[in-house]
């Protein structure tokens, strides 16, 4: 697969609008760009960790439901929460829970993808927007972050489970061709 969206950056969840999310992504390294292009993860655990205890206790039980991405149309702008009930729904809604937990190590993940949009279950649309916006300034934090600047030939895993991914833009003359593999997921609990 490659990816060439050299002007915008972009970031990457694993398919949260699925009943089964992805488990976790290969990413194998062809060409990459002279700058630009570096991937950056984001630690979903350590994010929750962090978060206020009030914020912990306020979000333990909620549910979110993360509408898919790839059926809006092109060049529109994307809402992130969504506040009006009145639009049709294209496909199938899966609410997981915002607090997950981790299948293997049992940690708590704050499972909220930065950018898609979203709706959490049985909240006000204004609360729901205002709490979502609330825990995604807090994912917005260096202190979470990784950043991989890519060689020819690197494979990088990772957890789809904890993290996000992001991948920097990059010159539009320049090419980045990876090859990518993800892995069947299980249901969220």
């Amino acid at each position: 697969m490659s990816l060439r969206n050299p002007r915008r950056s972009r970031w990457g969840g694993c398919q949260k609008w699925t009943p089964y999310p992805s488990s976790g992504s290969l990413l194998y390294a062809l060409e990459v760009p002279n700058e630009g292009g570096d991937t950056y993860w984001l630690n979903l655990n350590l994010a929750y960790e962090t978060l206020d205890e009030s914020i912990k206790r306020r979000i333990a039980d909620l549910q979110l439901i993360t509408y898919n991405p790839f059926l809006n149309q092109p060049n529109t702008p994307r809402s992130k929460y969504r506040l009006d009930k009145s639009i049709p729904l294209i496909s199938p809604v899966f609410p997981h829970p915002l607090v997950r937990t981790h299948p293997e190590s049992g940690k708590k993940i704050l499972y909220l993808d930065y950018a898609t949009e979203v709706e959490v279950v049985g909240l006000d649309p204004q609360e729901g927007s205002e709490l979502i916006e609330q825990l995604r300034s807090h994912l917005h934090q260096p202190r979470f972050y990784y950043q991989h600047k890519w060689s020819v030939g690197d494979i990088v895993y990772w957890d789809n489970q904890a993290t996000l991914h992001y991948r920097q833009a990059f010159d539009p003359n320049q090419r980045r061709v990876m090859k990518r593999i993800s892995l069947a997921g299980s249901r969220p609990f």
